[in-house]
């Protein structure tokens, strides 16, 4: 018996397995640099970002467990790409031990959660259809920047950094910070 919470499990795979792909598409020295411009992330950043939105829409609010939320004008991606790969294995789980189980009728049941992340005291509710579809479009949002950021670096020479990139990538001590966070 197939469920309609399980259609939005597959989404979550599909998204996530292009997130991955395209990880593994792009040369390692390339994966913390973001693209030449003001305001941009890494494409390590981004993937990491797409993760916890994920974490934060499935787990923290549809599964209940406490869950941040995540912001980018905050967000800090460190750790190795072995671990992020991990991670992404671990809410792929998560997310099918949640919606593979979840009964039709849920889908339209009130879902209150905090407006912003701190446990401000003004909640908000939606349906938990309605929340699964933000998930999925703001996961949706987050891979097409991926997408974008993959291309233009494939894209230049060869692998080799263009001159004007800026930033300097984690340090291998950095990433290790995180390793095994979940």
């Amino acid at each position: 018996m197939t469920n309609k919470a399980r259609q939005f499990s597959s989404e979550f795979d599909r998204i996530a397995q292009e997130a991955l792909q395209l990880l593994q598409q792009v040369p390692a020295a390339l994966l913390d640099h973001p693209f030449p411009t003001p305001e941009s992330y890494s494409l390590f950043m981004l993937a990491t970002y797409l993760v916890e939105v994920g974490e934060f829409w499935i787990v923290g609010q549809i599964g209940k467990k406490p869950y941040p939320s995540p912001s980018l004008a905050e967000f800090c991606a460190a750790g190795t790409l072995p671990a992020l790969i991990a991670r992404y294995q671990r809410w792929l789980k998560e997310v099918h031990d949640i919606l593979d189980r979840l009964p039709d009728e849920t889908l339209d049941e009130p879902l209150p959660f905090a407006l912003a992340p701190g446990g401000l005291a003004q909640i908000a509710s939606m349906t938990v259809r309605a929340c699964l579809q933000q998930a999925v479009r703001h996961c949706e949002l987050i891979l097409e920047h991926m997408r974008s950021l993959a291309s233009s670096l494939l894209s230049s020479a060869e692998g080799q950094l263009p001159a004007n990139v800026s930033g300097a990538p984690a340090t291998p001590e950095e990433r290790q910070d995180q390793d095994g966070q979940s």
